[in-house]
């Protein structure tokens, strides 16, 4: 059998089994086994199978990964993310729709000590809706502010996923963080601006409250509140940019000081640390499971010659570079409605990335173009996790509300994209500064 044909029939059975329902890991598992044995036999292939999952099971850089996660279950099991919300809304409740872009910064600011889309969401979201809710917000909009503004948890470091694209293709983890600061911060004030634009044109979907305009007291008792989760980001994020510690380190030391702090402020129960940990173990592990499995088949595919087979191609057809990068941003947005994001992430970037690269584009700037791909998978139905997790939280939400209420974010980080390639800068000058300075 050609190899041309043989990968066909692997591509064609990796996507008949995502079709029927198989979990991706298994279905990534099944398809690699089966095509290193079938290409090398049943010895050599198998020991292959291993020497794979153990080269990317004991990579270094990847134990900040379940160092982040639990720095994150901290905060969100022991409540300290809790008062954000709270805080945050006595400062710009006054605003048009000023509940929605509370929710919307205060996700931004507990990005800073996250890593997660699906925890910001969970965190921000458990506190900000029955708020909303209460003050008579309409559906759309509660969930369009939570679910968007939880992905931010992603692009504002520290971030999972950022982990994962710098390990995968070789790129600054320091420098892909220093990246999605600005990005991050703009694409918070976008989200904002949307919620206010939107409370303007239509009122009665975020009717004012009393409450809502907070005292000068008030807001100043409210710093206190926002106190713990402000020192957090100052440690993580300020040591690495410091280059005092790096990436890896910094979860670590920010691991412990959140530790500290949950103990300080007598709210890490044993039930909390006991579910900190569950949640860690899980995630790490759902991850990782995904991680070597997709390199597996990856490894697979390389065996195959389909990444040097798709550069000749695309190369042959002589595309500019706006021409080439519409043509992968508009498959990405296909996928994003299809499968769920990071799994694909992991697949296709052994392929996809050759060829990024091929076209001269920054790899850093890339990293930060897929984790906006992945912020619009989070809330894109009917794979998307954020709105899992808020469909929890809304038992009564309907598959009209969540439309509506995604539906302009989703538009918003397509038009975030188009800056990102107009400017670079946005994404590469504070990385460059870092550069500068050693």
């Amino acid at each position: 059998m050609s190899e041309s044909i043989l990968g066909g029939l692997l591509l064609a059975l990796v996507f008949f089994l995502f079709a029927i329902g198989f979990e991706i890991a298994l279905s990534l598992a099944l398809v690699g086994v089966l095509g290193l044995v079938y290409m090398k036999g049943w010895t050599v292939g198998l020991s292959t199978v291993g020497s794979i999952a153990w080269s990317n099971a004991t990579s270094f850089s990847f134990v900040a990964l379940p160092l982040f996660v639990f720095m994150s279950a901290i905060l969100m099991h022991s409540g300290i993310g809790k008062g954000l919300f709270t805080a945050v809304a006595k400062w710009v409740g006054f605003l048009p729709g000023g509940m929605a872009v509370a929710s919307i910064f205060s996700c931004a600011i507990f990005s800073a000590v996250s890593g997660s889309s699906v925890a910001t969401a969970a965190t921000i979201g458990l506190i900000a809706i029955p708020e909303m809710e209460r003050r008579g917000y309409a559906k759309p909009l509660i969930i369009g502010s939570i679910a968007a503004g939880g992905t931010l948890g992603i692009l504002i470091p520290p971030s999972i996923p950022m982990i994962i694209y710098g390990v995968m293709t070789e790129t600054s983890i320091g420098h892909l963080y220093a990246a999605g600061i600005i990005p991050g911060i703009l694409l918070a004030v976008i989200f904002a601006a949307y919620a206010i634009v939107h409370a303007v044109l239509r009122p009665q979907d975020a009717p004012h409250s009393p409450e809502d305009f907070g005292t000068l007291a008030e807001r100043i008792a409210g710093l206190r509140e926002m106190g713990p989760v402000m020192i957090l980001v100052a440690v993580v994020l300020g040591s690495m940019y410091m280059g005092v510690v790096t990436p890896t380190e910094a979860a670590a030391l920010g691991s412990m000081v959140s530790m500290v702090l949950a103990l300080w402020m007598r709210a890490l129960t044993w039930r909390a640390l006991q579910q900190a940990f569950l949640e860690t173990v899980r995630t790490t592990a759902m991850v990782m499971v995904i991680i070597i499995f997709a390199a597996i088949f990856s490894h697979v595919i390389a065996l195959l010659g389909a990444p040097k087979a798709l550069m000749d191609t695309v190369v042959a057809l002589n595309l500019s570079k706006p021409a080439f990068f519409i043509a992968v941003f508009t498959m990405l947005l296909v996928i994003a409605y299809a499968l769920e994001e990071l799994s694909v992430m992991i697949i296709i970037l052994p392929i996809l990335f050759p060829l990024v690269m091929t076209f001269g584009f920054n790899p850093v700037w890339f990293g930060i173009i897929m984790i906006v791909w992945l912020e619009i998978g989070f809330i894109t139905p009917p794979v998307g996790l954020n709105l899992f997790v808020i469909q929890g939280m809304m038992p009564g939400a309907s598959a009209r509300d969540i439309t509506y209420g995604t539906t302009p974010y989703v538009l918003l980080m397509i038009v975030f994209v188009a800056l990102l390639f107009a400017w670079p800068e946005l994404a590469l000058w504070l990385p460059g500064q870092m550069t500068a300075a050693k």
